[in-house]
């Protein structure tokens, strides 16, 4: 999985913004959670009330890199 660095530089390059405190909640590891189970549409909703709707996009991007769906060639130029 990316680092916090990449998923920062991937939504720099993809949303034109960055916001370490979605990556920090997505990755933050509760109590006996693993990381499959800290990646859910709930949680991007509890960070969106806390952060604001402008960080939805962000969130979804971080899981689907996360999930391999969005890969570092897909919004890198090489």
């Amino acid at each position: 999985m990316p680092n916090l660095r990449v998923h920062l530089k991937a939504s720099k390059r993809l949303l034109g913004t960055q916001n370490p405190w979605v990556h920090q909640l997505l990755d933050y590891q509760g109590v006996n959670l693993e990381h499959r189970y800290r990646h859910t549409p709930e949680k991007v909703e509890a960070i969106v009330e806390l952060l604001g709707e402008e960080v939805r996009r962000e969130a979804w991007l971080h899981m689907l890199m996360d999930w391999k769906l969005i890969t570092e060639r897909d919004w890198t130029n090489t």
